[in-house]
């Protein structure tokens, strides 16, 4: 646009174009699985329902408030542990109502079998993490976690389950975890391993976890277990992910690329119909390089130097060939090196034994 100028000053116009930035979005925002046949939820919740509080989700249930239900315990672990705003739903719908909120992040069992609908919806591209329960039984060293869950880098699992003396009900962890994953992210970031926080809220360990036990299930196929180790009571002793893998075994570095992909994606949705060229491939570049250098800030990336911990590729011979620019292909590939938990802290002691 030109501007018509007739006397000196200071002229203001509106340059044409899309300004990019990415700016990220809540990283915690869970939705659990409902027994469809409660006589506490049934029918109330085919349809996916925003919770704000403990309040409200009695309130949202109308008078069905005994407070003797498996839902109720997980609910009131969510909020009690730091959970914010979260989604409930029947089970036999969650497939179905999922990809209808774009602000859902993760997906807790609340004690239901999900194992089919996690198959379908936590998978690459789709920014969603599982929060399993583990065996509602005691588990002995011959349990094979094979039996109940499938691999899988987007999905964790959780043993054991709590006791609630006023509810007078055994409770799936999922709720307390959410809660634990939702609080640690406020507070420290998705790269902050959501582990080594106390349970709040009453919770009792329905069984105990050895050193022994926890050893054989914290590799391969690992179950993160909750223990009772010093005078804060039960407490998550576990971080990892259902693939053993070197780039996925840990909870935050999944969860941190599915939120580094969430926002980036968000953001480029503008570039839509853009031209395919130079000028908009740097306003990309700048736009994700930007984004990424904040998460290296603070703290959420290895390296001395940017270039050490994030890199931003795009453009013609580099991420696109000359048929991929005509067939209106943008391809920007990222990396990031994302920091991993001190899973063992090692102790080693030397005495000094003084010369004669």
């Amino acid at each position: 646009m030109s501007t018509d100028v007739s006397y000196p000053g200071v002229y203001v116009t509106e340059a044409d174009g899309v300004n990019l930035s990415v700016y990220p979005v809540a990283t915690a925002v869970p939705i659990f699985a409902l027994n469809n046949t409660s006589p506490n939820t049934e029918g109330l919740f085919n349809i996916a329902t925003k919770i704000y509080s403990w309040a409200d989700w009695l309130n949202k249930k109308g008078n069905k408030n005994n407070l003797t239900y498996v839902e109720d315990g997980v609910i009131n672990l969510y909020f009690a542990n730091g959970g914010g705003p979260c989604y409930v739903v029947s089970v036999t719908t969650l497939a179905e109502q999922v990809p209808l909120y774009d602000d859902i992040t993760l997906i807790a069992s609340a004690g239901q079998d999900i194992s089919t609908q996690v198959a379908t919806l936590c998978q690459d591209g789709n920014s969603l993490f599982a929060i399993l329960d583990g065996p509602e039984t005691e588990i002995t060293s011959a349990y094979n976690p094979g039996d109940s869950f499938a691999a899988n880098p987007y999905a964790a699992v959780y043993y054991p389950w709590f006791n609630l003396s006023w509810a007078n009900k055994d409770i799936p962890p999922s709720g307390a975890i959410a809660g634990i994953y939702c609080s640690t992210d406020r507070t420290r970031g998705v790269w902050k391993s959501p582990a080594n926080v106390a349970i709040q809220g009453g919770a009792v360990l329905k069984y105990s976890v050895t050193d022994d036990l926890q050893g054989q299930f914290n590799s391969g196929m690992a179950i993160n277990m909750i223990r009772a180790l010093d005078s804060r009571g039960p407490a998550v002793w576990g971080a990892r992910t259902l693939d053993d893998s070197d780039n996925w075994r840990y909870i935050c570095v999944r969860r941190l690329f599915n939120s580094a992909e969430k926002d980036i994606k968000t953001a480029l949705r503008p570039m839509v119909f853009e031209p395919n060229n130079a000028p908009t491939w740097e306003k990309v570049r700048s736009a994700i390089g930007n984004y990424l250098h904040q998460l290296w800030r603070r703290g959420a990336l290895v390296g001395a130097t940017e270039a050490q911990a994030y890199f931003v590729d795009i453009g013609e011979g580099t991420t696109m060939s000359a048929d991929d620019v005509a067939l209106g292909k943008m391809i920007v590939r990222v990396g990031m090196a994302a920091v991993r938990p001190a899973e063992f802290v090692i102790l080693e002691f030397t005495q000094d034994v003084a010369g004669a």
